[in-house]
């Protein structure tokens, strides 16, 4: 992949964070983004976990979310049709300090498969290495776990074709993803901090 079209990548991966908080619904899946090698950026999230409601869309996929106010629990579950290749997933929040914009991952699943989570220096993350998946078949990243109502985040799902080792650029650009989802997020906190 040359520089100019890592750039290219890039922007359209910054510009898919940026417009996120256009969206009504909770839980969103961004129009994905297709490098010139076939491997393919998705950019995933939740928009505030007392937000009700889901996406629903033929081409990107669908997703949907539950929330239960009283224990902050809270289900994402995000479903795509990839052809056959590997994927994995990550997402990241930013902790303020205010439960109501705090949140903790507590699973995260892709097609069954067990991620990690962890917790600390001022955010959270969770991530679900690259697995084997199989074309006409959906694909489903389950994240579970609890938080204030205003909570938010943001990931990337990452897809190569067959058996090929993601290269560099992929891992750049959820890496940046990442940087995107952490501004996006830092940024709401602000807003809300403001008006109220």
């Amino acid at each position: 992949m040359t520089p100019r079209y890592k750039l290219l990548a890039a922007t359209v991966a910054a510009a898919a964070l940026a417009g996120a908080g256009a969206a009504s619904a909770a839980t969103f899946i961004q129009p994905w983004t297709v490098s010139p090698s076939g491997s393919i950026s998705v950019t995933i999230g939740d928009n505030g976990l007392g937000v009700m409601g889901g996406s629903t869309d033929p081409v990107n996929g669908n997703s949907a979310h539950t929330f239960n106010a009283s224990t902050g629990a809270f289900t994402d579950t995000f479903d795509f049709f990839l052809p056959t290749g590997l994927a994995g997933a990550s997402v990241i929040t930013t902790l303020s300090g205010q439960a109501v914009n705090d949140l903790t991952f507590s699973n995260i699943t892709f097609n069954g498969a067990t991620g990690s989570t962890t917790s600390g220096g001022g955010q959270a993350t969770a991530h679900v290495d690259f697995q084997k998946i199989t074309q006409g078949g959906e694909q489903e990243l389950v994240i579970t776990g609890n938080g204030g109502s205003a909570a938010t985040f943001g990931g990337t799902v990452s897809f190569v074709l067959g058996n090929a080792v993601p290269e560099p650029a992929t891992w750049a650009l959820m890496i940046m993803g990442f940087g995107g989802a952490g501004a996006l997020l830092r940024n709401r906190r602000r807003m809300a901090a403001v008006a109220v």
